[in-house]
């Protein structure tokens, strides 16, 4: 018995373009927006908010899962100022890059400085998942080595094997 097809495509994204009311949307477009589709935002908003878990809408339910997070040996308060850091202080250093890059910003020892900063706050963070985690960065940077040298086994950077990488590599 074949499978009945189902459109994965949400309520509000113009029921994609096999269905009637996707066929319609279709009609609607005019020349000057070819290749665009009608998105009802009231829709979409229900649907982020469906997909969406429970500790992320609701206070009370974050804090339980905080609890068993803790209760499990996770320092999540830890975790949580690593990741936000690594995140945020990653940003910086590539918005320097980015002016190096393509808004001319000089490549000299005040840029390189800042750029050094920057990293070290990385560090900082880098130390503080670390901590969280019970690990030394020792281990992590020795981790690492042993998993590219497993992806690169002749020492150097593939395209091939960098996108086709063996199961288990991540």
């Amino acid at each position: 018995m074949a499978k009945a097809k189902v459109d994965p495509t949400p309520a509000g994204f113009g029921d994609g373009p096999s269905t009637p009311k996707g066929k319609a949307v279709k009609e609607k477009i005019d020349s000057k927006a070819k290749g665009k589709f009608e998105v009802d935002l009231d829709e979409y908003l229900k649907f982020c908010d469906m997909t969406c878990s429970e500790e992320s809408k609701d206070f009370d339910v974050l804090l339980t899962r905080y609890a068993e997070l803790q209760r499990s040996g996770c320092k999540i308060q830890r975790l949580d100022t690593a990741a936000s850091g690594l995140v945020a202080e990653a940003g910086e250093f590539m918005e320097i890059v980015k002016k190096l890059k393509f808004q001319g910003k000089p490549y000299d020892n005040a840029n390189k400085e800042h750029l050094i900063v920057e990293l070290g706050d990385v560090m900082w963070y880098a130390a503080q998942a670390c901590m969280a985690l019970g690990v030394r960065m020792e281990e992590v940077i020795y981790r690492n080595t042993v998993k590219l040298a497993t992806r690169y086994p002749e020492g150097e950077f593939t395209v091939e094997r960098s996108e086709n990488r063996a199961e288990g590599d991540i």
